[in-house]
């Protein structure tokens, strides 16, 4: 199950494919997850009966028609602000409580159309204002990752619900939406790729607005090619949405090979803030390092207006979101209070009640600054400036003089703990959260988030790629190479194994019968008519053999502790035997008959024998784990592998198949190619 969960929409088709899963029966297990981790409060409706259908009709499609669109038996989330067909869609408020759309939204729409399972509706901050998704009338989200429930991290916001069941694995994709970095962002603490797309290419109809002139339907996933294909599925022009971009889409391809040695990356010298951690910091210059050894063209470039851009962002947001929440008036549809002696009453008291304190604030200060006298002064100065952050944009990429793309933080830290978050008002988190997102909302320019290491308390730290408008296909392929130069762990991979405590010992034998397998690859056992793997093949192999000999190093010791333990269960318990006997043999000894004491004494001799012989066992069993232990130690394994955790290994081991494969596939020999993938999948499978 947990395996099933941390595989991607491509080796989820390869498992249809090979008919080691079916559709039907992977959705059955993401609804068994959705209940395994309901604490997470990812989801305010699961629909069950919906997604069982989309899978029985992708099932049909697979094995009746032999073809399967792009999406075919995925699970798939969605926001709780896109409008699904006669499921609720309340954007997390009192005011929309029970509004069932009579419609999908088009990138619903979209998903449905290639095949997609809906499998519920996700938590989000009231009407998408927040950096946290902690507003919610359902209640706030929590991060899977580093989870306690005395006090838990945040998912960020406000597409938390979104990135929760993605990083629980009880979807394969989601979609939020981005106004500021309300994808990025629970993107960057939940250890996710997050895209938002050009400002246009994916259309908002049926996305229930927050900020007209800035929203964007955005997409969380696994891994960069995931994101990819959902983008494929969901981008285009719409005649239902005036500003979606009337060009013809040209879909994404990732490219395995892309070279980095043309492309020149910008590091904006305005995003080291004040309250950025060093972890951060240290991350964000390692991974440029990486870049430059990849050949890539490092450059520090300068955007001055990067300072002022989140006054500007939020003095827009609120004056849109007054002109937006007007709509709500308790006449229409919505909430409405039986306070209706008088229209002005029934709108007051309707707007009061559906509304909470961070919406009615943002809608209170927007009037104010839409106010004729304040309305030069707020409104269209920060119109003005905002011409002027986009501007900085068009600089820096500019063809000739310019870079690429830019690489810069998600965050400025990994997920901090709900009570921290919450100890700051809405608006002071959101100009905190947003502040290394929201530009480039202003500019209309792509951006993805995407994990790129681990913090020192085992969390994800996350860096944001943002590319000229419309160069999706470069900003993705640029991100895959980042994402296969850091080799992150997926959330489910780690912190479900970590939470449930799975360890070398409960991994089934026929697991480990792969990995001894690879090992015996590596070690140079018969490699079948191809003849030697060349490089990197070898090497995947090499890392394979040191992964698989690593984890059985790690069983064994697992073993060996075991088995100490029990020894020294039974010398405790012999011992306090002997102690009892002895008593009874003094006692007996002292006037009960030397029949009585002879058979005492006898006793107590054959357990002392047994004693002797369990301790000199101990010895054996602690000589055998210390060198065990030495040569675990000894291993050159890449990476770090926790003793009795096989979080990493495994994904090691699975991730050296998978570039075995890869070589296979390059060598043309399909039948290679198909014995490998299945490696991988049964790998991640068991």
């Amino acid at each position: 199950m947990n395996k099933l969960s941390s595989l991607t929409i491509k080796q989820i088709h390869q498992a249809y494919r090979d008919k080691l899963l079916t559709p039907t029966s992977f959705i059955d297990q993401c609804i068994e997850k959705t209940k395994q981790t309901k604490h997470l409060n990812a989801f305010v409706t699961v629909t069950e009966e919906i997604a069982e259908n989309h899978g029985m009709e992708s099932e049909k499609r697979l094995y009746k028609d032999k073809k399967m669109k792009a999406l075919d038996g995925i699970s798939v989330g969605v926001k709780d602000n896109f409008c699904t067909k006669d499921v609720p869609t309340t954007c997390g408020s009192n005011m929309l409580r029970g509004f069932r759309p009579a419609y999908d939204a088009t990138a619903v729409a979209r998903l449905r159309g290639a095949g997609a399972c809906l499998l519920g509706k996700c938590n989000l901050d009231e009407f998408a204002m927040g950096s946290g998704t902690v507003d919610s009338i359902f209640g706030p989200t929590r991060n899977p990752w580093g989870y306690d429930e005395q006090d838990w991290r945040i998912t960020g916001g406000s597409s938390g619900g979104s990135a929760a069941a993605v990083a629980a694995g009880a979807v394969a994709a989601a979609l939020g939406s981005d106004t500021g970095g309300s994808t990025r962002n629970p993107a960057a603490y939940c250890g996710l790729v997050g895209l938002k797309p050009t400002y246009g290419l994916v259309s908002r109809y049926g996305l229930i607005p927050l900020v007209n002139s800035m929203d964007v339907p955005g997409i969380l996933t696994r891994t960069v090619e995931d994101a990819a294909i959902v983008l494929n599925c969901i981008a285009g022009p719409d005649d239902l949405d005036s500003t979606t971009i009337k060009k013809e889409f040209k879909p994404v391809s990732i490219k395995e090979d892309f070279d980095l040695s043309n492309i020149r990356i910008g590091i904006p010298k305005e995003y080291y803030c004040e309250g950025m951690s060093e972890e951060v910091v240290d991350t964000w210059r390692k991974v440029a390092d990486l870049l430059e050894n990849e050949k890539a063209q490092m450059r520090s470039v300068s955007m001055p207006h990067t300072s002022i851009s989140i006054a500007v962002y939020s003095i827009l947001n609120q004056c849109e979101v007054a002109s937006n929440m007007a709509r709500y008036d308790g006449l229409q549809y919505g909430l409405r209070t039986d306070k209706d002696y008088s229209t002005e009453e029934l709108y007051a008291s309707s707007r009061s009640q559906g509304f909470n304190n961070v919406v009615r604030s943002r809608i209170f200060t927007g009037n104010y600054f839409l106010l004729a006298r304040n309305y030069e002064k707020y409104f269209m100065k920060a119109l003005k400036l905002r011409r002027l952050v986009s501007d900085d944009f068009a600089k820096v990429f500019d063809k000739d003089t310019g870079v690429d793309i830019l690489l810069t933080p998600t965050t400025l830290s990994d997920a901090p703990l709900y009570s921290e978050f919450c100890s700051l008002h809405n608006r002071d988190q959101c100009a905190r959260q947003d502040y290394c997102t929201q530009a480039a909302n202003l500019a209309g320019a792509p951006a993805v988030a995407l994990p790129a290491a681990l913090s020192r308390r085992r969390l994800p730290l996350s860096l944001q790629l943002t590319a000229p408008p419309l160069a999706e296909d470069l900003l993705l392929n640029v991100a895959r190479q980042i994402e296969r130069l850091v080799n992150f762990p997926s959330a489910t991979a780690s912190q479900t194994l970590e939470k449930l405590n799975i360890s070398a010992s409960t991994l089934p034998s026929a697991s480990r019968g792969l990995l001894a397998r690879l090992a015996a690859a590596a070690r140079g056992a018969s490699p079948g008519p191809l003849g030697p793997p060349p490089d990197p093949a070898g090497l995947a192999l090499r890392r394979a053999a040191a992964t698989a000999q690593a984890l059985d190093d790690d069983y064994q010791i697992l073993t060996l502790q075991h088995k100490i333990k029990e020894v020294q269960l039974k010398i405790n318990r012999n011992a306090k035997f002997i102690s009892s006997l002895t008593s009874t043999l003094s006692e007996a000894r002292g006037g009960a008959g030397a029949g009585v004491a002879g058979g005492a004494g006898g006793a107590v001799e054959r357990l002392a024998a047994d004693l002797r012989a369990h301790r000199h066992k101990l010895t054996a069993y602690k000589d055998s784990a210390d060198k065990a232990k030495n040569k675990y130690s000894a291993l050159e394994v890449p990476g770090e592998l926790e003793p009795g955790v096989l979080r990493e290994g495994c994904a090691r081991a699975a991730a050296a198949a998978a570039a075995a494969a890869r070589w296979a596939r390059a060598a043309e020999d399909k039948e290679c190619t198909r014995r490998l993938r299945q490696q991988t999948l049964k790998l991640q499978l068991s």
